[in-house]
């Protein structure tokens, strides 16, 4: 057990895990993309490390933490792959490697990590290449020792690991819960399943330099993306063309094998559906003269993603409801950036958004009477039924706050509203990347009820909302790194309707050939 690991490794400089002059690994898709040196990953477990020690009661020395990496998925009961595989977040964020089938373990003492790799067939290599030594993991993940799978007991016993740290807890925006790992033999040891999880939450929640390095690359790609199309897209296209126009450039150019979720891309009427793109609404509808778009599209690089939203019309010209609808969304976004800063709750930042928002109806005239009126008879729902932002990092919607922010009482909670909930009280620290996105959408399906009801239907002015019925809706998202007076916005695309404009009709010098086939 364990002799492979001095074994020499076959061609390191084959693939996107590769060694420098230095001895050093690093993750690069290509000569024109974002080195990444695989410290980033020995931080954030010498980290976590730290923060199990400092937190956990009664710590033993000789702890270890366990993690288990995604397995492959197969299409229903078919032999093939129903997606690209793609990692597991908190294995990723701690180890960085991309097969299926690992398991890993951390010293909580020293930080010292070993990665057990799953022992595949000769055969293997006929289907999928050149099978990996333990000693190529070492090399180019940069961790302490790997061995196999069916070794993790035996490993663990030589150790002499005292406790054994599982995840096991709820992601508190999705809801959705993950269990304790297993393996054969973890019968053997000393088992703490409420220690781990909540300190890794905080941990992905606190970005590291090298991590900020990794989401300023995949933003600046990501705006890029949303530029190009912008210049490429024109009445007549199908939604999914415009769509592709944005996956091709983020892997072309930035190396993103996957963007970070469905690319939403609706137009004109459909701009108003949320979560438009997926299975019942592929992208599938011909783009108007005279349609708004809002794209809603983010790449993704190794497993760090981002978020973006754009909204323009797509023959370059906004129309005057377009304008109203898309100048008071852009506002909402401007307060609420303004206010952003250390110590700021996200409470607080939803009840900016809002009032912001509904401020602008009355201002506009679709809306009359008092904003704190309306807010209690929580009419913002109507205009824009979903959260203010959310934060950014291994997924799309990264984990944040932790169980200590889930704390009101049952009177609190009857001011809170149904997003947002892992949020609400976690005050902004420096480093935390999060969006920000306000939007205001014009559907039936809420706008005539809340007319017909008798509380909220004495602010809505009927006449008014009428002539913006048919636009869909305007959404802007932007990305931010909380800084230590502010916030840094690292998204980079023509926001005001002057520069969105002025962009569609002059566009700048590009040498960028696919742009010729459109």
């Amino acid at each position: 057990m364990g002799a492979e690991q001095s074994q020499p490794a076959v061609n390191f400089e084959v693939g996107a895990f590769k060694v420098d002059d230095n001895n050093e690994p690093y993750f690069q898709m290509g000569p024109d993309t974002l080195r990444i040196p695989m410290t980033l990953h020995r931080e954030a477990r010498e980290n976590l490390s730290r923060s199990v020690r400092d937190a956990a009661e009664d710590y033993t020395v000789n702890s270890y933490m366990y993690f288990q990496g995604a397995r492959n998925n197969q299409r229903f009961d078919t032999d093939t792959n129903y997606v690209v595989f793609r990692q597991e977040s908190y294995f990723n964020w701690l180890f960085g490697s991309k097969e299926p089938g690992l398991s890993g373990v951390i010293n909580c003492d020293t930080g010292e990590s070993i990665l057990f790799i799953p022992r595949l067939p000769k055969s293997y290599e006929v289907w999928m290449g050149p099978l990996r030594t333990p000693y190529w993991f070492v090399r180019h993940y940069g961790v302490d020792e790997c061995f196999y799978t069916d070794e993790i007991t035996t490993v663990l016993k030589q150790k002499r690991c005292s406790t054994l740290y599982l995840m096991e807890g709820m992601n508190r925006f999705s809801y959705v819960s993950t269990s304790a790992p297993i393996f054969e033999g973890i019968e053997n040891f000393t088992l703490d399943k409420t220690t781990l999880y909540p300190l890794a939450v905080a941990g992905r929640v606190r970005k590291t330099d090298k991590e900020l390095d990794v989401i300023r690359y995949i933003t600046k790609v990501s705006s890029e993306g949303h530029r190009r199309v912008l210049l490429a897209a024109k009445p007549g296209m199908m939604e999914y063309q415009a769509s592709s126009i944005f996956t091709y450039y983020c892997y072309m150019y930035g190396g993103c094998r996957e963007v970070g979720y469905i690319p939403i891309c609706p137009s004109g009427d459909r701009c108003k559906i949320l979560h438009y793109g997926g299975q019942s609404a592929p992208n599938d509808k011909q783009i108007l003269d005279g349609d708004l778009c809002l794209f809603d599209m983010g790449g993704e690089y190794h497993c760090y993603l981002t978020d973006i939203t754009s909204t323009f019309p797509i023959n370059g010209k906004f129309t005057d409801v377009q304008r109203t609808t898309y100048e008071m969304v852009l506002d909402t976004v401007h307060t609420v950036v303004n206010r952003i800063r250390p110590g700021f709750t996200w409470r607080e930042a939803r009840m900016v958004c809002y009032r912001a928002l509904l401020r602008n109806l009355v201002e506009q005239g679709l809306l009359v009477g008092s904003v704190d009126d309306m807010y209690d008879a929580k009419l913002h729902r109507v205009f824009m039924p979903h959260g203010i932002g959310h934060f950014i990092g291994g997924d799309v919607h990264d984990v944040g706050g932790n169980a200590s922010y889930w704390c009101w009482s049952d009177a609190e909670a009857k001011d809170i509203d149904w997003y947002d909930p892992d949020l609400e009280w976690c005050p902004l620290e420096k480093n935390m990347v999060l969006t920000i996105e306000p939007g205001c959408y014009y559907n039936d399906v809420l706008l005539d009820p809340a007319i017909l009801d008798p509380i909220q239907g004495k602010f809505m002015v009927k006449s008014e909302i009428d002539k913006y019925r048919g636009i869909g809706g305007v959404r802007i998202e932007e990305v931010f790194i909380v800084t230590t007076d502010g916030c840094e916005i690292i998204s980079d695309v023509p926001r005001t309707v002057t520069e969105i404009e002025e962009y569609m009709k002059n566009p700048p010098p590009d040498d960028i050939p696919f742009l010729d086939s459109f």
